[in-house]
């Protein structure tokens, strides 16, 4: 039965799948052969991207590109998944298109000033979404098992390095349908997270965005021992056992700071009305600017290139404070 909360996808066979995914370019019998290719060839068309990997972190990123397993997922993310992201609910960033990381940040900024924000981080997010809740996801979108579970099979591989013999089919971290994915295997527990900070910080202009593994609340005069009671009640809602699906906590990136003491999420500071750049830019931007002074620098195009696109996004930056109501 679908589920209202979810989109309505309704894809009940492989016949389906292809029609929904064929375009000028792509016609049905041709987008059939390729779903096939890919079932019958999928372990041959990815492998890992070790220079952007983190193997100490269990974090290795998937590469599909260009191959008929990367095409297939990059319809289905733009067909299948992308026309229903005006569903998600507006304070969810980074899988739905046109919600970046700055409009995140601008979202957390609230009416009220004298701000404290809490930050909390996701360890191994992608890595903790298991194929099962993608298949269920499917499922709640009215598809029949048989074509959740190719859905599923074909967006996740086996957790680790590729053929570390790990049993475990988790959401592959670098496909093109992750990000949206990751939002919609999580819906219920974020939904709910947001009840809970609406009841706990009730009074006090509360304000919640999660940007992909990174969650970020902020309340005006709010004590902090209720931001870190909150955080306690956030951990008990995220890896208690009610949950089917449990996502831990990264404690060691716990940070609760208060106004006076320089607010900073997803590369940003916040300020009363405004957004300015997080350190990291800032220090680039200072470093690149140093050398646009040196005498005899190599690559002096590559550098003046380097800072006119970090001036451009400080520009989009700064400018998210001029735009309050167009803010999702």
């Amino acid at each position: 039965m679908l589920n209202k909360t979810y989109p309505k996808i309704n894809i009940r066979s492989k016949c389906e799948l292809s029609k929904r995914i064929s375009h000028k370019k792509l016609p049905r019998q041709d987008a059939l052969t390729l779903i096939n290719d890919v079932k019958n060839n999928f372990e041959k068309y990815w492998k890992d991207n070790i220079s952007k990997s983190k193997p100490e972190k269990n974090k290795y990123v998937r590469n599909a590109k260009r191959t008929p397993l990367g095409k297939l997922l990059k319809i289905i993310n733009s067909k299948i998944l992308a026309p229903h992201d005006n569903i998600v609910p507006n304070f969810i960033f980074g899988g739905p298109k046109g919600r970046d990381h700055v409009k995140a940040a601008y979202s957390l900024l609230g009416t009220y000033k004298k701000r404290t924000l809490l930050k909390a981080d996701l360890q191994g997010f992608f890595e903790q979404i298991d194929e099962k809740n993608v298949i269920d996801f499917f499922l709640k979108c009215d598809c029949d098992y048989k074509t959740a579970k190719f859905l599923g099979y074909i967006c996740c591989v086996f957790d680790g390095q590729k053929g570390s013999n790990s049993k475990k089919r988790v959401l592959a971290r670098g496909f093109s349908t992750s990000s949206r994915l990751a939002v919609w295997c999580n819906l219920d527990v974020f939904i709910e997270l947001d009840r809970l900070v609406k009841k706990r910080l009730k009074g006090y202009d509360p304000r919640l965005a999660i940007f992909v593994d990174d969650i970020g609340i902020t309340a005006s005069r709010v004590p902090i021992d209720l931001m870190d009671n909150l955080y306690k009640e956030i951990k008990e809602l995220f890896e208690g056992k009610k949950q089917k699906q449990p996502l831990i906590l990264n404690d060691k990136k716990k940070d609760i700071k208060q106004h006076f003491e320089g607010m900073e999420i997803l590369g940003s500071f916040l300020y009363r009305n405004k957004l300015k750049l997080g350190k990291k830019s800032f220090s680039n931007k200072q470093k690149i600017k140093s050398l646009l002074k040196e005498k005899n620098v190599t690559n002096m195009k590559k550098i003046k290139n380097k800072y006119r696109s970090i001036k451009q996004y400080e520009k989009y930056v700064e400018m998210q404070g001029k735009q309050k109501n167009k803010i999702l």
